[in-house]
């Protein structure tokens, strides 16, 4: 067995065991906001496969991570569609806008697609704002929480926890299996050099639309997901600084990597908390120097981190040894 294949059967037994145990762990709030941080992880991973993967840089995610809530509260709100059954409109409808917003990439690269993206961002909470009529402007609007199945006897937190793991894992599983085929290697190749990629048969038209429509297709479905644990959105939820703040997290947890999605939401939603925890007017500083510092020690973002000390690990347990020269370079 390979040490690439033994770290990822690692990887995802430790994960398993850790999502399992977490609920007789951790008092009910914190699973709500673990719940929440798994919204996030479903666009982190979605921005993953756009800008890890295919390249591409997009800061439009928190206003699709938006949408897709919208989606989901105005079915269940307004139309009185479960909670539950808006999930799939929600992906659907982001795929679409992310394809839109995808047309600009044909032609602009960059930083000129960023700040187009980003553009898009800054005016999504205006233009929520505007259509009151339909998203209840500033006083927002309230979603009904999903109730467990009768023989399920959970609590509403634990149930919610379950819902957002179950959609994160079936992301995660979709995302997989992209990556692994025809698609993944078309998007690696594009990323690495556009021109040997067409040159080799690669339609970059279509590769790249592909990747905006899953990225924001996932973006939808995390959106929907962060409406029904909220149980109420308003604008101020998806200011433009949301965008910003997924991208930190897809660095921060690894942007080529799916587990990292979880490393990335679990910053996002805790680590601005333990901070102003820390110290209420330092907050801010705090945050900073936590960024600086794990970009300094997880270059490759946490799971690159831990990726590289799990292949030392096992190499030793194999019965390896591992040669001077090659360690020095792990911990490079």
């Amino acid at each position: 067995m390979s040490d690439r294949l033994r770290t990822a059967l690692f990887k995802l037994a430790s994960f398993g065991v850790v999502a399992i145990l977490l609920p007789a762990l951790v008092p009910s709030y914190a699973l709500q906001q673990i719940s929440i941080a798994i919204a996030y992880a479903i666009a982190i991973m979605g921005l993953n496969l756009l800008m890890g993967f295919a390249g591409q840089i997009c800061l439009a995610q928190g206003a699709l991570f938006g949408f897709g809530a919208y989606v989901t509260a105005i079915l269940n709100s307004s139309y009185g569609v479960p909670a539950l059954a808006t999930l799939p409109i929600s992906v659907i409808a982001t795929a679409a806008v992310g394809v839109v917003i995808g047309l600009p990439a044909l032609r602009l690269q960059g930083l000129q697609l960023a700040i187009v993206t980003f553009g898009i961002a800054a005016a999504f909470p205006q233009i929520v704002l505007k259509m009151s009529g339909m998203t209840g402007g500033v006083s927002g609007l309230p979603i009904d929480a999903p109730q467990a199945p009768v023989w399920l006897d959970i609590s509403p937190e634990l149930w919610l926890y379950v819902v957002s793991l179950l959609c994160a894992s079936l992301a995660a599983c979709l995302v997989a299996l992209m990556l692994s085929g025809d698609v993944g290697r078309a998007l690696r190749a594009q990323r690495d050099n556009s021109q040997i990629a067409e040159a080799l048969g690669v339609n970059l038209t279509r590769v790249r639309l592909w990747a905006f429509a899953g990225s924001s297709a996932l973006a939808g479905l995390g959106g929907g997901v962060f409406a029904i644990i909220s149980g109420f959105i308003s604008p101020e939820s998806f200011l433009s600084i949301l965008s910003i703040n997924i991208v930190i997290g897809s660095i921060v947890g690894g942007a080529v990597s799916i587990v990292g999605a979880f490393f990335g939401g679990l910053f996002m939603v805790f680590v601005p908390t333990w901070a102003s925890d820390i110290s209420l007017s330092l907050g801010n500083l705090i945050y900073g120097l936590a960024l600086i510092i794990i970009m300094m020690v997880a270059r490759n973002g946490v799971t690159g981190f831990i990726e590289k000390w799990l292949s030392m690990i096992l190499r030793r347990t194999a019965g390896k040894t591992t040669p001077v020269v090659e360690l020095r370079e792990e911990l490079k």
